[in-house]
């Protein structure tokens, strides 16, 4: 197992490498500039062990949030609008990154997962949800007065379709795992005991997938 601040990585006995976000010293976990940077660090070294690893979950050791989106805090405080676009592109090009991955990946999705925490949950090629009352799935950021900025605009629609896309967009509506799992957002469900279990067997059973376009 390795682990730099904010995100241990595994590697099973099966070949699937797990990821689990946890920040220390907060409930929460959430997009900064140093989340993603050890982000990108991992996807690197993971592909580059292509050979060994034949997938990927995603996953957080928070007992109620998946990840809470991006650090909003911190783009109030940063007035540099240079920054921000930086920040804004980083997180396109890692969630890129991990859509490119040469093996399948997939999001365990156990508690809240807002805004960048279903952005990054989009890039996977299967997600999980836990039937867990915490699980809410959604895209707030037109609440806020923003918009999604890390794909999930293009994304979401080419998953579920353009009209049940421009709903949670536009409304910031959420869903849990049952009504996610109908529109096509998740692709299985599962108690939280077994969301692990069952995102690593999504992805040693299945392939890589293309969203349509």
């Amino acid at each position: 197992m390795t682990a730099n601040g904010n995100i241990r990585c595994e590697l099973l006995d099966s070949g699937v490498a797990v990821l689990t976000f946890d920040r220390p010293d907060s409930a929460a976990n959430i997009f900064d500039q140093p989340t993603l940077d050890e982000l990108s660090q991992h996807l690197d070294s993971l592909a580059s062990k292509a050979g060994r690893v034949k997938g990927l979950v995603i996953r957080s050791a928070k007992p109620r949030i998946f990840i809470a989106g991006a650090d909003l805090n911190g783009f109030t405080r940063d007035r540099d609008p240079q920054r921000i676009g930086r920040l804004i592109e980083q997180g396109q090009q890692t969630f890129d990154r991990l859509g490119r991955l040469p093996f399948p990946t997939a999001a365990a999705i156990h508690g809240v997962a807002l805004g960048g925490g279903l952005e990054i949950a989009l890039a996977c090629d299967y997600r999980v949800a836990s039937l867990d009352a915490a699980t809410k799935l959604g895209l707030p950021e037109t609440n806020l007065g923003i918009l999604p900025a890390w794909g999930g605009s293009t994304r979401l629609p080419r998953l579920i379709g353009l009209p049940a896309a421009l709903e949670m967009i536009l409304t910031g509506k959420q869903q849990a795992a049952k009504p996610a799992l109908k529109i096509g957002l998740v692709d299985g469900v599962a108690y939280p005991e077994r969301i692990l279990a069952e995102a690593a067997r999504l992805v040693l059973q299945g392939k890589k997938r293309r969203l349509r376009p």
